[in-house]
């Protein structure tokens, strides 16, 4: 017997679709072979090899065939040429809430479910415990499906497809939908599948989430395969990839209309932004109580009515814990063309020991202009002292009678 040590094994896979003048010419096709058409290769000649057990993100620009890839794996869309051969029970969380039957309960739906990837309705049973503690939706799993709002929807869809067993988890864009928890509550759920050595394959346009999750990645670039290997490099080549095509589309568009059409660095450029102590060295921990101070220059390129200058400090999970004024008067920055100086100093903050990140931005009120100088840049805070608990000290006395 073959030993396939692959879960998904793709061919010289090709997939052309007929793109018709009018909508109608394609019923006349049906009846005639001589109905004029152009064809669009939504996958041309893509040949990859996944092995077992790889966590492998697919990346790239909408429409260039990430989910038609996904979709002929699946067999939800015939291929033109080639071949795809998996080994494994294939589960597909291309839409989280496609195949409900909106007036069937949760509960039905899942059976249906479980029943078209081959599982028994006892198999069914036993999963059915897990699948309820996951979607977390309490008596509405009796309920019909139209009474559930999108985010249960989404719950129930998760919670079915990944308590289904599969040997194959296809993952596409799911994660764009429901709240941060719900997020992190499927991607452990994903990681405890890797660890079983099962094959996921995850298309997302959080290339962070990418990195952070997939052992591997792929890129695809109108319907061909770009590269196929370690996420970060493959990241990387796409990042370039879409600066490029932007910086293209920025000079294609200042040619066409120079005078209107401005890039941010065309109207102001920051630089040598840094976190820095009262004695302007640059810092990343700062003890309990300390000025923490920025220092940036900016050039003005083009004149501004206005120009203020915001800051924004989150803790360790990048939650906001405090936002500056900005319509405040001590925010007003020069706004001449040429170059300045931006200093900041947040006197003596009463941050409790821990990591924390901070963010300035320039901006215009008046047009809405944004321009990051420094983004979520990262700092610690110590502390000799216990202080108590949470984000902030405050200052509290206590006495008795």
């Amino acid at each position: 017997m073959e030993n396939k040590d692959y879960s998904v094994k793709v061919e010289h896979l090709t997939k052309i679709y007929k793109k018709y003048k009018h909508p109608w010419y394609r019923v006349l096709n049906a009846f005639s072979s001589k109905v004029p058409y152009k064809e669009f290769y939504a996958m041309k000649d893509l040949s990859v090899t996944i092995p077992k057990g790889e966590a492998v993100g697919i990346i790239g620009k909408n429409g260039n065939g990430k989910s038609t890839l996904l979709k002929m794996i699946t067999g939800v869309t015939k291929m033109t040429s080639g071949t795809i051969e998996t080994n494994g029970r294939i589960v597909a969380m291309l839409e989280l809430t496609s195949g409900f039957d909106k007036e069937l309960t949760g509960r039905e739906n899942a059976y249906i479910k479980g029943r078209t990837i081959g599982l028994t309705k006892e198999e069914i049973n036993s999963r059915m415990d897990a699948i309820l503690q996951f979607a977390d939706i309490g008596d509405f799993i009796d309920q019909p499906v139209r009474t559930y709002s999108s985010g249960m929807k989404s719950r129930l869809g998760f919670a079915v497809s990944v308590n289904l067993d599969p040997d194959i988890l296809i993952v596409d864009e799911v994660l764009a939908v429901g709240d941060v928890s719900f997020k992190l509550k499927c991607l452990a759920k994903m990681e405890e599948f890797r660890k079983q050595g099962k094959t996921i394959l995850f298309v997302s346009h959080d290339l962070s989430t990418i990195k952070a999750f997939c052992s591997s990645c792929m890129w695809i670039k109108h319907g061909e395969l770009m590269y196929y290997g370690q996420t970060g490099t493959a990241v990387q080549m796409y990042q370039d990839y879409l600066k490029a095509e932007r910086r293209a589309e920025n000079e294609r568009r200042r040619k066409e209309n120079a005078d209107l059409l401005l890039t941010k660095d065309d109207m102001l450029h920051p630089n040598k932004a840094r976190l820095v102590n009262s004695l302007g060295e640059e810092q990343k921990v700062f003890s309990a109580g300390e000025d923490i101070e920025i220092s940036a220059n900016y050039e003005v390129n083009v004149s501004a009515d206005n120009l203020n200058c915001a800051i924004t400090v989150y803790d360790s999970e990048q939650k906001e814990i405090f936002s500056s004024d900005r319509q405040g008067k001590q925010f007003v920055l020069k706004n001449s063309v040429g170059k300045h100086k931006l200093h900041i100093v947040l006197h003596q903050p009463q941050l409790l020991a821990g990591h924390y990140f901070i963010t300035c931005e320039i901006w215009n009120p008046q047009s809405g202009f944004v321009r990051g100088v420094m983004n979520k840049k990262p700092f610690e805070i110590k502390s000799d002292t216990f202080m108590g608990t949470g984000i902030m000290h405050i200052d509290c006395t206590c006495t008795s009678a």
